[in-house]
């Protein structure tokens, strides 16, 4: 007796169960690749994402502190440059008061008079003048410094600290500019881009004054007036404090012609105190070109690197340096 097994309900063979199972295993390793290439992709995307934001971070941060360093530096400028001006302004427009009324109280014959207006006049300017030249000349080397600190150095671009460590290059003082003879009548400041110093030489000794410093010219106007104020205020602070004063050294003075010289003297004063202040507000400005905002391209990554390869100077993306 035979029997017969249906086609259908044939076990399949192990070839065809082989190749099922390859099939999975394999659309499982292309879907295993296809979900960890997407992590990848987010992964990077993801990083590259940190790096942008911790740039613009850093650069905002940047930015508040060259922010704060710009107030502080204009504030200090702004300061020392009154309180310069302020300080020379007053000693010489005393000086001036006081030969105003001298010159007139003699030339309208009441010099003698205690009680005449110029002498009382005088007398109350007398002290507030000899206090003023007295802080001057304790108080000028401080004030020097304040204002090349301030000003001088606040206002150069191109100044870093970091890498400017030479020291005692710059010798001016008002002994370094009686050593050499600076000319208070002759030696008057001048501006010309290419023409804004001049050279004194004595006895080996030689001086550089750069009127595009504003130290040097507050020190070469406090040593122009300790020069007036010792050689020809000399018989102006007598007659002002009352002292006994013959009518001979009176006359000694006016047929030397020092009143002359005194008046050119006070003139030229005037002037260099402007010129200071003229040079003082240029530095200020310089301040704000130094802190002066850069395009919105210069914060792009790169983007000042690269300029700076081609434009070794001027160039607009140029980084403030901080000093913190």
């Amino acid at each position: 007796m035979s029997s017969t097994e249906p086609t259908g309900a044939r076990a399949p063979s192990s070839t065809t169960a082989k190749s099922g199972l390859w099939q999975r295993i394999k659309g499982a390793i292309i879907r295993t690749e296809k979900e960890y290439a997407f992590l990848k992709g987010l992964t990077v995307l993801s990083f590259f994402g940190t790096l942008v934001g911790a740039y613009f971070q850093d650069l905002s941060a940047y930015q508040n502190k060259v922010s704060a360093q710009a107030k502080e530096d204009m504030t200090a400028a702004t300061d020392t440059f009154k309180q310069t001006a302020n300080t020379l302004s007053t000693a010489i427009t005393l000086q001036s008061l006081l030969f105003y009324d001298f010159f007139h109280g003699v030339n309208l014959n009441v010099g003698d008079d205690k009680n005449a207006l110029t002498s009382k006049n005088a007398q109350d300017l007398y002290k507030p003048y000899e206090d003023a030249a007295a802080a001057l000349h304790e108080n000028i080397n401080l004030l020097a410094r304040q204002v090349e600190i301030n000003l001088d150095w606040a206002s150069d671009i191109n100044r870093d600290p970091a890498t400017n460590t030479s020291f005692g290059t710059d010798l001016i003082s008002t002994s370094y500019l009686g050593a050499v003879n600076f000319d208070c009548d002759e030696d008057t400041p001048k501006f010309a881009r290419d023409d804004h110093t001049i050279v004194k030489t004595k006895g080996g000794k030689s001086l550089t004054i750069d009127w595009y410093s504003a130290k040097h010219h507050v020190l070469t106007i406090a040593y122009c007036f300790d020069v007036t104020h010792k050689t020809y205020m000399e018989t102006v602070r007598q007659w002002a404090s009352q002292s006994s004063l013959s009518k001979d050294q009176i006359t000694a003075f006016f047929s030397a012609d020092k009143d002359k010289k005194l008046q050119a003297q006070l003139d030229t004063a005037v002037v260099r105190v402007n010129d200071f202040m003229s040079r003082g507000m240029n530095e200020i400005e310089g301040i704000r070109v130094r802190y002066r905002p850069t395009g919105f391209y210069c914060s792009l990554p790169g983007v000042s690197q690269a300029i700076g390869l081609f434009s070794k100077s001027n160039n607009p993306c140029t980084p403030v340096r901080l000093r913190v």
